[in-house]
């Protein structure tokens, strides 16, 4: 006899036993609430030994995809780009996981190091790199620090980076330059973010670059201004350099990609850096608390952890050393493998191809709203997933709260270019969101 208990859209199955736990499912079968508990007992007396049957995903449209996620979708959410809903096959990943960390911890924390090593392979897929490459981390934030912690810098070398840089770049590289007492020159890209072009940004940053210049500490997609940084014409520029230099003093090219990352279709070797920090938890879709380095080389060089690895397998490579161990939320770690498959499954040209004409349009609207300035380059090679502009007779804050009025979520900032409106159209959003948020605003006007 088969036994189907509503709990969920993830289905263990064994033999002649299905299970499937949704709590919006279960609600519907009414039928099943006599007994519940002892069925549920049963089920889960067997799930450790079930295998997981999970539904492929198959993209149809747009409008579609949204069933993936549990979004309230009575909202316009335009601020994904701070903390993301999970897809539908990381939350089955994750509820899959605790589930048996629950039954057992002990034995399935043993057992479930290998899916650690299953988000190494797909990350290292979703990048065009081997696994041995990807570090895993538990977010941007952490990312960077333990780079920039034990980054090699030797006395009398300097580092290079931008006024454009996130608090958590720029308060990593404070630390340790205040420990070891070695210079960060900070310099500016471009006065005006709607204005920078590519060349003038690499313009100054070559006329920055000395001898004395170790580590170029930059970011990929400005949270602060919305533009996106020529970054592999910057690697270019990098290797350039490199080849009139020593090893020991060869510039190692940092990039902090995390605005890019699960936006524009690039491989890490795209970039010609020499290590990439993004959180998976926000453009990939990935479960909160996740994120990853990935380094040019395979082992260890001219890096040292921070955090000692739980490197159960011995394994003698950047991505087993520099994963930090301790005990994390498993459950998201081990279920990290599941965004990256599904934006492959996507497509990543898909993906960037949305994105960039949301953005597009949304420029276009905002161009052409009166008392409204638009901050953003219009190039989609100069931004990326961010559209940022101001109210002329409104402070930011002050237009979120209009927006949340009217339940749209925006984000205000203040640093760098701001303050400033910062919006960030997604493969979830639609040009019909966007025509709302610009009603609104002609009517200030």
């Amino acid at each position: 006899m088969t036994v189907s208990v509503a709990l969920g859209r993830e289905i263990y199955k064994e033999e002649h036993l299905k299970v499937s736990y949704s709590r919006r499912r279960f609600l519907k079968n009414t039928g099943f609430v006599a007994g519940l508990s002892a069925m549920v007992g049963s089920a889960w007396a067997d799930v450790s030994s079930a295998k997981k049957q999970a539904e492929p995903f198959q993209f149809q449209d747009w409008s579609s995809l949204r069933n993936e996620f549990e979004l309230d979708y009575s909202w316009r959410n335009f601020a994904g780009f701070l903390l993301a809903s999970p897809v539908r096959s990381v939350r089955e990943s994750m509820d899959y996981h605790r589930h048996r960390l629950n039954r057992n911890p002990a034995n399935y924390l043993l057992e479930g190091y290998s899916y650690e090593g299953e988000a190494r392979k797909w990350a290292g897929k979703y990048l065009g790199v081997e696994a041995s490459q990807i570090a895993l981390t538990d977010s941007t934030t952490m990312g960077l620090a333990t780079l920039y912690n034990n980054i090699s810098i030797r006395p009398g070398q300097e580092v290079l980076s931008t006024e454009h840089e996130h608090y958590s770049s720029i308060t990593s590289l404070k630390y340790r330059s205040e420990r070891e007492g070695f210079r960060v020159n900070t310099i500016r890209l471009y006065d005006e973010p709607q204005k920078a072009s590519a060349d003038e940004m690499l313009d100054r940053l070559a006329k920055q670059i000395n001898s004395k210049t170790r580590v170029l500490a930059l970011t990929w997609v400005h949270s602060g201004s919305s533009v996106k940084l020529p970054a592999a014409e910057v690697g270019k520029l990098v290797a350039e350099l490199n080849r009139e230099r020593d090893e020991a003093d060869r510039i190692l090219f940092c990039l902090d990609g995390v605005h890019g990352f699960g936006v524009d279709n690039k491989n890490f070797e795209e970039f010609g850096c020499d290590y990439f920090i993004a959180g998976t938890h926000k453009w990939m879709f990935g479960p909160s608390g996740t994120g990853i380095i990935c380094s040019r080389e395979a082992q260890m060089k001219d890096i040292s952890p921070t955090i000692p690895p739980f490197n159960l397998t011995g394994e003698k490579s950047f991505g087993a050393e520099m994963t930090p161990g301790g005990f994390h939320s498993f459950e998201h770690r081990w279920a990290l493998s599941k965004a990256f498959e599904f934006h492959l499954q996507l497509g990543k040209q898909r993906v960037q191809e949305r994105i960039h004409s949301l953005n597009t349009y949304l420029k276009h609207q905002l161009a052409e709203t009166p008392g409204v300035q638009l901050m953003t380059p219009m190039s989609s090679e100069l931004s990326a997933g961010f559209t940022f502009f101001r109210v002329e007779s409104m402070e930011p804050t002050a237009v979120q709260k209009l927006m949340k009025n009217n339940k749209i979520i925006v984000s205000p900032a203040d640093r760098d270019a701001g303050p400033v409106v910062r919006m960030a159209p997604g493969i979830l959003n639609s040009t019909d969101e966007i025509d709302e948020v610009t009603q609104i605003l002609r009517k200030l006007a």
